[in-house]
């Protein structure tokens, strides 16, 4: 394998090992802001801009590491997540309000799968992506 696919790869499964602890420090923060000190809502709502264009990065690394597949598409999807997260929060009233808990289960979720789908590629074992020889077609790598 070329040395840019696998330091492309290597990129790609840091960015969503880091992304998924973003998420686990977003929920602190959110925690803290509800369960501690209002005041520190604030780190919750400045954070989540801080991480939320890795996604983008993510996608367009995967055209440039070979990368195919759910772990291809799932950053658009986790950023569709994120659009969703400002949104419930901010145009979305009532009891629908609360789907913005909901959407932050579906992030961590789905981060969880694509930081595990991609962290052997941090090991330098390039089987990333291959949950099971019978899924295989699921990512090339």
């Amino acid at each position: 394998m070329p040395v840019r696919i696998r330091t492309v790869r290597r990129i790609y499964g840091l960015l969503a090992a880091g992304y998924l602890a973003c998420v686990v420090v977003q929920v602190f923060f959110a925690g803290l802001g509800i369960l501690v000190d209002p005041g520190d809502l604030q780190l919750h709502r400045v954070f989540a801009n801080v991480f939320e264009f890795v996604l983008i990065v993510m996608f367009a690394l995967s055209f440039l590491g070979d990368i195919r597949g759910g772990l291809r598409w799932w950053p658009l999807a986790l950023f569709a997540l994120t659009a969703l997260q400002h949104i419930t929060i901010q145009n979305v009233t009532g009891s629908l309000r609360a789907l913005h808990a909901v959407d932050a289960l579906l992030l961590f979720g789905l981060s969880v799968h694509l930081a595990k789908r991609s962290w052997p590629w941090l090991l330098g074992t390039n089987r990333a992506g291959k949950a099971s020889a019978s899924r295989s077609e699921d990512m090339k790598g």
